[in-house]
């Protein structure tokens, strides 16, 4: 294994055995977050929390990609950016990290505390024993060192520290019964050091100290941890700490320990290494006020581990009273989990359990007043109504002072707002609060520490086990097939999949697939959903989040539906809706808070298919054919305005006219070609969408204008069948129209196309149809960039002195023009047509015009195409080594631009240059980069770097220079 993670502790890492430097601190602490999650996925708000708490600034998403692309290349050397390598992945679910109990010391610690507990349990103690001991000695200190790394102790390391210290509890626990105690004792009193308000730590200790004869430390560490409870929380020993010193003293009924006396019984080992602390102490009246549990939950598993980490790390260090606000979009299954949690913890807090429903989104009740809630929870403690007083704040502290001292867990279910949860919770650090809301509720976190959740659907797999406990396996396994498009078409929402499971059970007759193609034939609508108990009716919960909207939110709402994408930003609202960017930004928020719109990356909304499908409905209620077609126009301006802008940063070449700008159209602000990339990748789809709208609805030139802006990215990023596909439709259209300008620049955009696919008669046909168009039309500019087409064509045929020809008839034109950056383009072409006749003077003169141009302009582009040319004509005259700087040279260039074709393009040069001069190494690893970087693409160069990887020899496939 090459590598070698330590995370139990001050962060560490070895590469064949050697310590790397770990960079910055919030790239050490994204560093221990993955770790401490031991290789389950993070997501980017997580840890966007770690590293900024609830104060992020608003790059904080592109920081984090920086720094997970650095960690990247401190695995993995030279590995380009954007590419995932082998150990740092991300997906949909976010980043994780590839390790396992080899390599990574808390999987190996777990692994050995499940050994331990498992000899333990069969009666095999010296072997427990001796695992136990093994694993204490993977402990170095607290998690990842993340107390130095962080303004705050984050949940993912508070769970794994108490899983140490709750293993170290463990192993003290047996080590006294084997009479081992001081094998164990070192660890277990740096543990304790780092918990000293951890009092069943504390307790163990004290045993293990007076069990190895060191009865005066364990005396005066009993009177210690007594007066820093007393001085930081205000409480006395709990019985738990008080029996241990009793024991020390010699007092217990049991005797003092030694020798075969007896002792308290060692706590069982829980399922997957968890344990839940219970304190002493009973209450008069005992509330259980739970709903019964699902008997079929399924799923959440993650959602249940942070949980049951949250609760334990608060119950053993008594700091501060844990409350889980858990929020998520209406039928994603909030008031469900929690009360399957509370049962699950239910024995932790032996004083009782309070539930109350606050009807925060209820349209036939009203939202339940705080001190209504109130009554009820002191009724339920034993204090009758004679005694609660009129006053809800009075109330309140008559609630919290009934709790004091004891352990209660409370459920606040369907919560409003923050101000309605506030006067409910306990003040006393014992009881537990689980809160569920369509609302984010920050307010708790930032006044009480709250930790929010906020759930996703189900996993895919997560939703077939939901299906299948409700409805059978004899069903479901059946016909797979069915259930696989029910879970698609219920969108993975536990509540669309619950009332499917309901009309199932309730048609026994029916086949799943019937039930599969009743929901195919409503796509598009709730229809499939409907349900006779409304209390379950999709439509109908959806509304009760959409009827507290006010009038504008609700009407951006309405609209959002006619956007064609899974993702919108504040600008592209703004635009639908027709009102300024501040306004929109307010609505947004409006809609996020009632959990029918989810902000996924900063910037960035979606909303689930389902709640799409019922805005949908909707909009055609109440918007009419005008005001919907207007509402698409604003936005496909938008999308207009803001891809011209965007294709500027690209190339600043002048293609069209720029757009005029509507009074209520917002533009999206990029400020250079990164963003301008990031941009066009994430809202591809969306204008592939509106492109086809536009030429589905006439007239043909808003549609091919806008194509033209795309065209650009979707070369240098390989889009090259989208690039083709929408040329093509837009060329048509134009054509049916007469439009001989949309002719010309369609049939000049689909000659690109086709030529980077591979079909170069095509690619001429176009070419020399756009030439004549251009002519016509007295486009100069435009017949250069035919020109040089024409000859690419030529070139790619390896007919290179017709390729000459048209570079130079193009380079006339340009030079008459003054357009230098075109110039730059043409002499690249001319130096690489030259080098294949085998005219290396004429080859370098050229390159080297070129370089000279480009670093008068400073352009990146122009000083990229540059390099390669020079790469070209060094090649040409045989100086390899030349060469290779100058592909370098290259490769940097496109890797800073991020332009991805012309990176790959390099890469593949400089793989054949570095393996010419007899060096498959790093052949190799430039072949492996470009390949990763079109992992995502169908393009002809993959298979051509496939063979080099495979045969990992020059090739027949690549021309040697001067062979023409």
């Amino acid at each position: 294994m090459s590598f070698c993670f330590g995370v139990l502790g001050p962060l560490q890492i070895w590469r064949h055995g050697k310590e790397l430097d770990l960079g910055a601190r919030q790239q050490r602490l994204i560093l221990a977050l993955l770790l401490a999650n031991a290789g389950q996925p993070v997501g980017i708000a997580e840890i966007v929390e770690v590293l900024w708490d609830q104060r992020p600034p608003q790059s904080a998403v592109n920081v984090v990609h920086r720094y997970i692309g650095a960690l990247r290349r401190l695995f993995e050397p030279g590995l380009p950016a954007r590419s995932a390598g082998r150990w740092l992945l991300g997906d949909a679910a976010g980043y994780r990290i590839r390790v396992d109990s080899d390599n990574l010391d808390l999987l190996r610690l777990r692994d050995l505390a499940e050994r331990a507990r498992s000899d333990e349990l069969a009666g095999r103690l010296p072997e427990a024993m001796a695992a136990y001991e093994s694993a204490l000695n993977l402990w170095r200190g607290p998690c990842g060192g993340a107390s130095e790394l962080a303004s705050y102790n984050h949940l993912a390391f508070s769970v794994v520290d108490h899983e140490c210290a709750e293993l170290a509890r463990e192993a003290a626990s047996l080590a006294l019964r084997l009479e081992r105690s001081r094998s164990v004792l070192p660890v277990l009193r740096r543990v304790a050091e780092h918990r000293p308000l951890d009092e069943a730590l504390q307790a163990q200790l004290l045993l293990s100290l007076s069990a190895d004869g060191q009865q005066a430390e364990a005396i005066a560490l009993y009177h210690n941890t007594r007066r820093r409870l007393a001085d930081e929380l205000g409480v006395d020993p709990g019985e738990e700490l008080r029996e241990a010193y009793q024991m020390v003293l010699g007092l217990n009924v049991a005797g003092p320990i030694s020798s075969g006396a007896a002792e308290p019984p060692s706590p069982s080992a829980p399922p997957r290494g968890m344990h839940i602390g219970r304190a002493p102490g009973a209450t008069a009246v005992l509330p259980a006020q739970l709903p019964a549990d699902l008997p079929w939950f399924t799923g959440r598993d993650e959602a249940r581990r942070r949980t049951l980490g949250l609760v334990n790390g608060h119950v053993m260090t008594q700091v501060s009273m844990p409350v889980l606000a858990i929020d998520g979009l209406p039928g994603i299954g909030k008031t469900s989990l929690a009360i399957h949690l509370a049962h699950q913890l239910a024995d932790a807090y032996p004083d009782g359990q309070l539930y109350v429903d606050l009807q925060g989104f209820d349209p036939e009740q009203s939202v339940l007043h705080p001190a209504e809630a109130l009554q009820g929870f002191l009724n339920a403690l034993g204090v009758p109504d004679s005694d609660i007083p009129a006053s809800h704040h009075a109330r309140s502290g008559l609630y919290r002072s009934v709790l004091a001292g004891r352990r209660i867990l409370v459920v606040l279910d369907n919560a409003h707002s923050v101000e309605q949860v506030r006067p409910l919770l306990p003040g006393a650090p014992g009881c537990l609060v689980l809160v569920t809301s369509r609302k984010r509720l920050t307010g708790l976190a930032t006044a009480h520490g709250a930790h929010l959740m906020t759930l996703d659907v189900l996993l895919p797999e997560d939703a077939r086990r939901f299906l299948t406990a409700r409805i059978g396996a004899g069903r479901t396994g059946t016909d797979p097939a069915a259930v696989d498009e029910i879970v698609e078409r219920c969108g993975r929402l536990p509540l669309a999949l619950a009332v499917v499971a309901a009309r199932a059970l309730t048609h026994p007759d029916y086949r799943l697939a019937d039930i599969a193609r009743e929901l195919r034939e409503a796509q598009g609508s709730l229809d499939g959903f409907a349900d006779h108990d409304m209390g379950n009716d999709i439509r109908a919960i959806f509304s009760w989040s959409y009827r507290m909207l006010g009038h504008r939110a609700a009407r951006m709402f309405r609209l959002l539906s006619l956007h064609p994408g899974m993702d919108i930003t504040v600008a592209a609202m703004a635009s639908l809706t027709g009102v300024p960017l501040r306004e929109a930004r307010q609505l947004a928020g409006e809609l996020v808070r009632t959990g029918l719109l989810t902000e996924h990356t900063v910037g960035r909304f979606t909303t689930h298919d389902l709640i799409r499908a019922y805005a949908q409905e909707l909009v055609h209620q109440h918007e009419d054919g005008p005001a919907r077609e207007h509402a698409f126009h604003r936005l496909a301006h938008h999308y207009r305005q803001t891809a011209y802008e965007a294709d500027l940063l690209l190339v600043p070449a002048v293609v069209l006219d720029r757009p005029e700008e509507l009074a209520d159209t917002v533009t999206t602000h990029l400020s250079d070609a990164g963003e301008a990339i990031a941009w066009f990748n994430a809202d591809r789809q969306v204008i592939k969408a509106i492109v086809g709208r536009q030429l589905d609805d006439g007239p043909a030139d808003p549609a091919w204008r806008l194509a033209v802006s795309l065209q650009r990215f979707l070369h240098g990023e390989g889009w090259w069948h989208d690039w083709a596909a929408m040329a093509r439709s837009c060329l048509q259209a134009a054509t049916a129209a007469g439009d001989d300008l949309g002719r010309a620049y369609m049939s000049r955009s689909l000659a690109g196309a086709e030529l980077m696919l591979g079909n170069h008669d095509s690619a001429a046909r176009f070419l020399r149809l756009s030439l004549d168009l251009f002519n016509g039309l007295g486009n100069a500019e435009e017949q250069a960039l035919v020109y040089r087409n024409l000859g690419q064509v030529s070139a790619a045929q390896e007919n290179y002195r017709d390729a000459v020809d048209s570079y130079e008839h193009a380079l006339r034109l340009v030079e008459s023009l003054d357009d230098l950056l075109a110039q730059v383009a043409l002499l690249y072409c001319l130096a690489e047509a030259h080098a294949y006749l085998g005219r290396t003077d004429t080859s370098m003169e050229m390159a080297s015009r070129a370089l000279r141009i480009a670093e008068t302009l400073d352009d990146p582009t122009g000083l990229g195409l540059s390099y390669e040319a020079l790469a070209i004509s060094f090649y040409a005259e045989g100086d390899l080594p030349a060469a290779l700087t100058a592909w370098k040279q290259a490769t940097e260039m496109y890797r800073q631009l991020g332009w991805r074709m012309n990176w790959v393009e390099s890469l593949l040069h400089q793989g054949d240059t570095a393996l010419a001069l007899g060096d498959p190494a790093d052949a190799r690893a430039a072949w492996q980069q470009a390949l990763d970087l079109l992992s995502h693409l169908h393009v002809p160069l993959v298979p051509v770097i496939e063979e080099r990887l495979t045969r990992l020899e020059p090739a027949r496939a690549v021309r040697a220079y001067g062979a023409r």
